[in-house]
């Protein structure tokens, strides 16, 4: 599969996840004209972190990225426009191809199911990111990411690679660590979401006797 390639420094993309984005250098807009003339079904974006050696400035495709469903695009009087990408599958990058002023690349696409002999695992896995979420989801409100409404949403079993990938995409991480988060597979990704979920709700219950502090206006 032939993809073109959108390289941020700080932006990780997750299968099922939406991802707003701003187009506005002149390579990427063209690339967005180019995908606005094919049939809705084919506008795939690969979405891959980049990062830059500090000693010599040479710059790295990390990989997997995700391909991204152009799902909703608004644009600008100026040329630039506001996008939204449904992230739909992980890939490998086989080869780039040239020809464009932005990068294309012929693609791999790479599993993201939960297999079937796992179920007992897979519930296991649903049952611990509910119950270390919710509490964060409690304690941060929309801060966190995500809310009670959107575990709701998210809870049934069959929707367990959505709970995933949204907690994932959900969760103010550092790029680097989200890029970790997206090599693995499905269930070490649900066993490693759950481990920082729970970090985070330890820490949000130990500041707990502290935070009427934060809204006193004579200790600001």
């Amino acid at each position: 599969m032939l993809l073109p390639i959108f390289p941020l420094p700080n932006v990780v993309h997750f299968p099922g996840a939406p991802l707003p984005l701003h187009v506005f250098e002149p390579r990427y807009r063209q690339l967005i004209a180019d995908l606005l003339a094919r049939p809705a079904a084919d506008r795939h974006i690969g979405m891959v972190l980049v990062a830059r050696d500090a000693d010599t400035g040479a710059v790295e495709l990390l990989e997997p990225g995700t391909a991204g469903l152009l799902i909703g695009h608004e644009p600008l009087e100026d040329g630039r426009s506001d996008i939204v990408l449904l992230g739909e599958f992980r890939f490998v990058i086989e080869r780039e191809v040239e020809g464009k002023p932005y990068r294309q690349a012929v693609v791999r696409r790479l599993a993201d199911d939960a297999p079937l002999v796992a179920a007992e695992e897979i519930e296991r896995l649903r049952g611990e990111l509910l119950d270390a979420a919710l509490p964060v989801a409690r304690e941060s409100g929309e801060r966190c990411g995500f809310s009670l409404d959107d575990l709701a949403a998210l809870a049934a079993p069959d929707r367990f690679p959505l709970l995933v990938n949204r907690l994932a995409a959900a969760l103010d991480l550092p790029p680097l660590r989200k890029q970790m988060l997206l090599a693995e597979p499905l269930l070490e990704r649900a066993a490693s979401l759950a481990g920082v979920l729970r970090s985070r709700a330890r820490v949000l219950e130990a500041l707990r006797p502290y935070r009427h502090l934060a809204s006193d206006p004579e200790r600001q």
